[in-house]
């Protein structure tokens, strides 16, 4: 189906590298890296920077000029490549295989990106320049402050299920490649990996915010709680694919990005979030400036940081079965999630 776009508003229109591998992955490598090449194609245009902990490995993708936002398609490529990369390993036999790929999280900072689910249909000409229109990004509350840029969202078709949602600066984007089944951690199931994305996603935002959140059985992502009669508010969205047991896409959380304002501003005004009429898209910055008045606790920190943060608290649950998910709450009562 194809998104449903807001009504306008009346008043304002403001080791060594597999086969397969392209040639510039295959060199850098960490020496306690995996057999991962961790410098990415094109690595003129963006920095690269790769921690390896006991099992994880993490690389934070950065991007030229101010912001260092990354392209969409520049992280989907190099996911792809991880991806087929472990893909590859799982398709030998046993007796050939090497030792495992260890798991990989691809965190970074997107250019403004509207992605649509693999089920909807193709946009008209009406939507796509309503959707493409030019988007000013200001972001004035970090300790570095990002002046206005003006940009033309890209619009990209992806893997996952679900509907409409948007990538942009402010937001936070988490893509682990490992596989379900790997011999290297406890096994996964379509549903304890979703459950294992949202937990880690919501420890920290009570660690680093002391933010309350909350799952919810029918709609996958992240939500924080609303006062009694209003919306709710989704903070995290996520879309998965899986493909073998081996994953892609992830989870997203909105740090600064704006969620108000007209449609030049603020980019969810264009069309309805993930298709859910009557609920609110917010961030770690809206939710903090309504608790508090202000945004102390988000001064300390920047992308990268908190991406570190996350890639612990994600590896803590590879590590350990009973820390996929959250003390108390009952996994299998979620309903399976729309990205299959």
């Amino acid at each position: 189906m194809p998104p449903r776009l807001r009504p306008p508003r009346q008043l304002s229109l403001l080791a060594s590298a597999p086969a397969g591998v392209p040639p510039a992955l295959r060199h850098g490598a960490q020496a306690n890296a995996p057999a991962f090449p961790l410098r990415p194609a094109c690595a003129h245009s963006r920095r690269w920077s790769s921690l390896t902990s006991s099992l994880l490995v993490h690389s934070h993708l950065t991007g030229p000029g101010q912001g260092r936002f990354v392209p969409y398609d520049t992280a989907q490529e190099t996911q792809d490549t991880l991806r087929a990369h472990l893909l590859t390993w799982k398709s030998l036999r046993d007796d050939e295989r090497p030792e495992p790929p260890r798991p990989h999280l691809l965190t970074f900072e997107p250019t403004p990106t509207i992605t649509l689910g693999r089920r909807q249909s193709s946009l008209t000409p009406v939507q796509t320049s309503r959707l493409q229109a030019p988007l000013r990004v200001a972001l004035p509350d970090r300790p570095d402050p990002i002046p206005e840029i003006s940009f033309t969202p890209d619009v990209r078709k992806t893997a996952r299920g679900g509907l409409t949602t948007y990538h942009g600066p402010g937001q936070l984007v988490f893509w682990p490649v490992l596989d379900m089944h790997s011999p290297q951690y406890a096994h996964f199931s379509v549903l304890s990996y979703a459950a294992h994305l949202e937990a880690t996603t919501r420890r920290l935002l009570a660690d680093v915010f002391g933010l309350e959140s909350y799952t919810t059985r029918d709609e996958p992502g992240v939500w924080v709680p609303a006062a009694a009669g209003q919306p709710e508010r989704k903070i995290a969205a996520m879309g998965v694919h899986h493909r073998r047991h081996v994953t892609s896409l992830g989870i997203a959380l909105n740090i600064d990005v704006p969620v108000s304002g007209p449609e030049d501003v603020n980019p969810w005004a264009r069309f309805v979030p993930c298709g859910l009429e009557g609920k609110l898209v917010t961030s770690v910055a809206a939710e903090l400036r309504e608790r508090d008045g202000e945004l102390g606790r988000l001064s300390s920190w920047n992308m990268s940081t908190l991406a570190a943060q996350w890639a612990r608290l994600f590896e803590k649950g590879l590590l350990d079965e009973a820390k996929r998910g959250i003390e108390g709450e009952d996994v299998s009562l979620r309903k399976r999630t729309s990205d299959e």
